[in-house]
């Protein structure tokens, strides 16, 4: 099970430098953007192809973000449970329960993707991408995002000391 975690943590690991990659390139075109308007060039759609960059860029690092415990969490009850069993029964719940959103995300990004793809639709800017190829890299992300979700709820039920934070760094080392 630890190999299959560590191996699952990897992939996010990439996940998140694809993440970083993007968000390089996302700042390379609002330079582009900036500069052509200064040298009055044409800046050939960098501000939509900018906006497809980022939502894929914040996709692809929603895995790892969650792994590595960066994602803000409301831990107040949680917190008055700790050291109690209590506490492991709400994790799982909460996870539970945030898988199958996480799920029902994934599913409707690569539909709409699917949807974009089956009817052509091309983006509303100057550049007209076709729309499935910015949406393709979100759907990746939402889908590796539930898979870390319900990564982390396996963990909850079957091997908790991984994920408590009161025992292990566990989660938040991918």
């Amino acid at each position: 099970m630890r190999s299959l975690s560590h191996a699952l943590d990897a992939v996010y690991r990439v996940a998140g430098y694809l993440a970083g990659a993007l968000l390089v390139l996302l700042c390379g075109l609002i330079l582009w953007s900036i500069l052509a308007r200064l040298l009055n060039l044409y800046a050939g759609g960098a501000s939509d192809v900018a906006g497809y960059v980022m939502a894929g860029g914040t996709f692809l690092a929603l895995p790892y973000a969650f792994r590595a415990g960066a994602h803000i969490r409301v831990q107040l009850l949680v917190q008055t449970l700790s050291g109690t069993p209590m506490r492991r029964v709400v994790e799982i719940f909460v996870l539970g329960v945030m898988s199958a959103i996480s799920i029902f995300l994934a599913w409707y990004m690569t539909r709409l993707a699917y949807d974009s793809w089956d009817f052509g639709e091309r983006s509303q800017g100057a550049d007209a991408i076709l729309i499935w190829i910015p949406q393709a890299p979100v759907a990746a992300g939402a889908w590796l995002f539930a898979v870390s979700v319900i990564h982390t709820l396996v963990q909850a039920i079957f091997d908790y000391d991984a994920v408590d934070p009161d025992t292990s760094k566990g989660a938040s080392e991918p």
